[in-house]
This record gives C-alpha cells, structure tokens and sequence, in this order.
C-alpha cells in the first residue's frame, strides 16, 4: 500500500508589512504542504509615541529593541520580490475592499493565512467561511485583541504568552482554535526574544495543524467566554508607564520564577496542543 499524497493547498497570505511578516511569508512559500498563491500586505500604523519627552525616548527605545530582535530572528527573511508570488501592498483596512477581495478570488485559493493584518470582514470572510486561519500572538482566549504577548509580561503572567491558531470571525481573536504553542523560553531571554520564539512557535503549529484541519483530521475547539480584551488605545493611553512595568519584571526575575515553576504556572492556563 503506498502512502498518501495530497497535493499542496492553496493560499493566500494577508499580512502585515514588518520584518516579522515578510518572514512568515517566506515561511509559507518554503512549505511543501502549501502552495502560496498570492500575498497581501496591510500597512500598520505609525509607532505610538509618548506624552512626554521622557516617555517618548522610552517608546522609541523600546521598539528600537524591538526591530533588533527581529533582525536577529528574522533578518535572513527574503524581500517581498524574492518570494516569487503575486504581491500587493495596500492600506490599513483597505484588505476588506470589493477590489481586494477581486485579487484574492483570482488566484484562486483554498484558505487565507493571516497575521498582522485588521479584522477580515466581508466580502473575503463571506466569501472563505471556515477557510481562513489566523496565527494570534498571545493564548486565546486569555489575552485577545493587540500586543497580547506584551500585557502578560506586564501582569507578571510569562505562562499566557505564546500564539494561538485559530479560524477567523468578526470577533477580534475569538474564532475556534486548531492548535496553541508556548514558545520554549530561556532565563536569559527579554520580552522581544520571547515574541519572536513565539512567532517561530505559532508558525510551526500552523503548518502542521492546516493539512489536518483541511482533509478532516482536526476539530476546532470552540473557545470558551472571558479572558481579557486590549486595545491599540491601551498602550497608547499610558505607554511609559506599562514599559517600566514590563522592565521592572525581567528585572526581578519573573523568567527564571516563572521557568523554575513551569509545570504548575501553565496548569492554570490550558491551551490546545
């Protein structure tokens, strides 16, 4: 009996327009298991900034650290041309117009892949019902909405971050789950080196979890109610203060406390493996 073989599903990407989104990107035209037909990368907005001078090179510096992370993790990841697939860059929203929703049907694919882009709605969510993945940074449904790996660093709770997988709904980040990941922390790492092994983490889990939920294999876990909802306005109201917060934690060793207590920390927040 020879083994099965399915041919490579069809997709397109609908993205953000980062380094970490380029890499991703380039992780789906890598996989044998996905044929990508098409990328679509959505403008983000400006970087906030602070009230106040002070506060103000706080925010830069801490994005600053940021962009140098990624650059660590990431800065291998092909340009956009180099992906060699149909590419369009538009505005922030302007992914949920009749014009885009024109591009995507044309390359006809099977599932939309999502990450860092704004909340699809129609015509593309009518159009790929139960067909499009999103890769969540932060571990639904206890962190939902922006920067949700960022708020449990600040609240002390190194066990709610990671990357949920889950399909799309109008609700931000409450669609049925595939899989969630933690990302393997060290004692040594700060809040941007757990980010990216968080991307790292949810990328892998999405390409192992897609065949299975598309040839009938994976059951979505429908997420239950509560958990905490942030955003954009909740940085943006107060960044320096959060900044020093997260700062103040890695300071006193939240890692190693955390990682020291592992097994007993990530009890209270079961995620879907």
């Amino acid at each position: 009996m020879t083994a099965r073989t399915d041919p490579p599903l069809r997709a397109v990407a609908l993205v953000g327009d980062h380094l970490r989104h380029r890499w991703y990107a380039g992780r789906l035209a890598d996989e044998s298991a996905i044929d990508l037909r098409g990328v679509v990368s959505e403008r983000h907005p400006p970087q906030p900034r602070g009230a106040t001078p002070d506060e103000d090179a706080l925010v830069v510096e801490h994005f600053d650290q940021r962009r140098q992370a990624e650059e660590r993790y990431f800065g291998s990841a092909a340009d956009w041309a180099e992906l060699d697939v149909p590419f369009l860059a538009v505005g922030r929203g302007d992914t949920n117009t009749d014009r885009i929703a024109a591009w995507v049907r044309a390359r006809e694919p099977e599932y939309l892949l999502l990450f860092g882009c704004g909340i699809i709605r129609a015509p593309l969510l009518d159009l790929f019902a139960g067909r499009i993945v999103n890769i969540h940074l932060g571990l639904s449904p206890y962190y939902r909405g922006h920067a949700t790996n960022f708020w449990p660093l600040v609240h002390g709770e190194p066990e709610c971050v990671g990357a949920t997988v889950h399909l799309a709904t109008l609700e931000v980040d409450a669609g049925a789950i595939l899989r969630q990941a933690r990302p393997a922390m060290t004692p040594a790492d700060n809040a941007h080196d757990i980010g990216c092994k968080a991307l790292i983490a949810g990328a892998e889990v999405l390409l192992a979890a897609l065949p299975e939920y598309a040839h009938g294999g994976l059951r979505p876990v429908p997420q239950p109610p509560g958990g905490k909802v942030y955003r954009h306005k909740d940085f943006e109201a107060a960044p320096g203060a959060a900044i020093t917060e997260l700062r103040r934690r890695f300071s006193e060793g939240m890692i190693p406390e955390y990682l020291a207590h592992k097994p007993v920390r990530d009890e209270r927040f079961l995620i879907v493996e």
